[in-house]
C-alpha cells in the first residue's frame, strides 16, 4: 500500500498486490473500495519488491528535497517561494509537491503540524534497510549507493530520538546538524 494517512483519509491508496491472477481479480473489488489504483504486480512477493522500489525512491526523494531547502534556507531564500520553484521545475517530486518538509509550505502535511502523523522515520529506516537487502540478494548482487546514503541519513536521524516523527522530519534534523557544526566551528 502506498498513500499514507492521508491517502487512506481520502480513499487515494494505491495497492502493489502480488499473487495468482484469480486470488487478485476475487480481492479487487474490495482493494477497489479503499483506493485509486490497484495493480497487480505479478507473483507473492511482487506487491512487496514494488512497495521496497517505491519506497527507495520516496526515500531518497524526500532526503534531497530536506537538504535543498536546508540549503535554501540558509541561502536567504524564501521557502514558500523555493518551493514554488521547484513545483515548477525539475526538482519537482511528491515530495515537494504534495508533502513538502518545510514547515509553513504547506498545510495539512506532517511539517505544518510538528512532523506527527504520516510515515515514521523507522518506517523509512526499515524499509530502505529490506530495499538493501534484496538488493543484495538479488542475483547478480545490486549497489545501491544513494539508496546507502539515505539509510545512513534517517538512520542518524533515528538515533538521535526522531524515530517516532514523520520521515520528513529529516528537514528539521539536517538543518539542526548544520547548526551544531556551525556552533562547533566545523
Amino acid at each position: 500500500v502506498s498513500g499514507g494517512t492521508i491517502g487512506a483519509e481520502q480513499a487515494t491508496l494505491t495497492f502493489m498486490v502480488g499473487g495468482s491472477k484469480d486470488g487478485f481479480a476475487r480481492a479487487r473489488p474490495v482493494l477497489d473500495a479503499m483506493g485509486k489504483k490497484v495493480v497487480h504486480c505479478g507473483d507473492v512477493g511482487m506487491g512487496q519488491a514494488a512497495k521496497l522500489c517505491n519506497n527507495l525512491v520516496l526515500g531518497i526523494c524526500m532526503a534531497a528535497v530536506c537538504e535543498g531547502h536546508a540549503l535554501g534556507g540558509r541561502l536567504g531564500l524564501d521557502q514558500k517561494l523555493l518551493a514554488e520553484i521547484m513545483n515548477t521545475s525539475s526538482g519537482r517530486c511528491w515530495s515537494s509537491d504534495t508533502y513538502n518538509p518545510c514547515p509553513g509550505v504547506m498545510d495539512g502535511v506532517p511539517s505544518a503540524r510538528g512532523y506527527t502523523g504520516g510515515f515514521a522515520c523507522d518506517l523509512m529506516v526499515k524499509d530502505l534497510g529490506l530495499a538493501a537487502a534484496a538488493a543484495q540478494s538479488a542475483q547478480p548482487r545490486l549497489g545501491l549507493p544513494m539508496g546507502g546514503l539515505a539509510l545512513q541519513l534517517y538512520s542518524l536521524m533515528s538515533q538521535h530520538g526522531a524515530g517516532t516523527k514523520d520521515f520528513s522530519g529529516l528537514f528539521e534534523f539536517v538543518a539542526a546538524q548544520a547548526q551544531e557544526r556551525a556552533r562547533d566551528g566545523k
